[in-house]
Formats: structure tokens, sequence, C-alpha cells
């Protein structure tokens, strides 16, 4: 496989990291919430996914600490603060440890994120030389996320493939998701899909 070692952004209970690692991929997963660990935990034991490493930790761009945001009626939409808008329902909050993706993408060639319209904050915060040897798969939650990750990728010379295309290069704004309704996108210094 051209893939052996991952990170799970956002790992949502274990629900991708269990599969990476039966591919006989090293994973490293990364869940902020407390409850989502306790899950995902749960979740690595029972599909006896040892080559998976927990950190209870979100990313960003830097590392550091910043708030959490809790949405109790949907716990898989909680995300960091800022990350959206205008969050619904009953919120809890509290501080998370931050790991930074420039430490992330040198120790994995794939990365898998779903960080909740963190995603914009977290593209920008790579330069040229982490795309390399890293590629990635991600939903993009808005207009203007997908607008800054194109440009972003575009000045970095790093292409996407987006689903909604049948996983067709992005040529163009308008190629670009801007909702998980969408699809996903594949990011690669490849100019053809792997696969």
């Amino acid at each position: 496989s051209r893939y052996s070692r991952a990170a799970d952004i956002g790992a949502n209970m274990g629900l991708h990291s269990p599969f990476m690692a039966r591919a006989g991929w090293t994973v490293t997963a990364y869940e902020p919430d407390p409850t989502h660990a306790t899950l995902l935990e749960r979740n690595l034991k029972l599909n006896n996914a040892t080559n998976v490493t927990l950190k209870k930790s979100a990313v960003s761009d830097r590392v550091g600490e910043m708030e959490f945001v809790r949405v109790l009626g949907n716990t898989t939409s909680s995300h960091l603060a800022g990350a959206k808008s205008n969050p619904y329902g009953e919120l809890e909050r509290f501080p998370v440890k931050v790991d930074s993706i420039g430490d992330i993408m040198p120790a994995a060639d794939f990365v898998k994120m779903d960080a909740e319209g963190q995603e914009k904050i977290i593209i920008l915060g790579t330069s040229a030389t982490n795309w390399a040897h890293t590629d990635m798969m991600l939903e993009v939650g808005s207009h203007e996320n997908a607008f800054a990750i194109y440009s972003h990728l575009e000045k970095l010379q790093v292409n996407a493939f987006a689903q909604k295309l049948g996983w067709n290069r992005v040529r163009s704004l308008a190629d670009m998701p801007t909702s998980y309704k969408e699809g996903s996108v594949f990011i690669s210094r490849a100019d053809h899909m792997p696969w």
C-alpha cells in the first residue's frame, strides 16, 4: 500500500481508526472530547487495534490550548471555539490541548480529517514542505473555507480532487465542495488519484 502511517484528526469516536489499523497502518488518532476518547479507546480494544495511538487533543495551526465547544444534542458536531459562527443547541465549553498540523504531517503518509469547520485554519497552517509525502482526505464546511483552502493549495501548487467531481481534479473554485453534502476532497502533490 502507498500508505503505512496515518493521522485520524477528529476521530469521532473511532469510526475510521480501526479500519486504517486493520489495513496495517500505524495510526495516531486525535480526539479532544474526553467522552469520545473513552468511546474510541473501547472501540479500539473491541477491534484489537493495537497499532493506534490516541492523542487526547485537537488539531489546529499551532500548539497550545483552545476552548472546545461540545454540542450536547449532537456531539459529532462539537468543535474548537470560533470554527462555527452559529453553533446550535445546548453547549458546554472547556479547554483542550491543541497540536499543530505542521508537527503532525511529517509523521503521516495519509491524514483523514473531520475538523468541524476548523479545516480552513488547519490547511492554512501547512507549507509546501508538509505536502511532500503526505496526502489528506477532508470535509469542507463552508464557502469561506472552500475559497481559503482552494487559494492556499493553488499557491502551494498542491492538487485537490473532489468527490462531487467523481474524484477528478479541482480546476476552479466552483469545483470545491462547500459542505459535507457535496462530499470530501482529497489533497495531494500527485497529479492524479493514487487509486
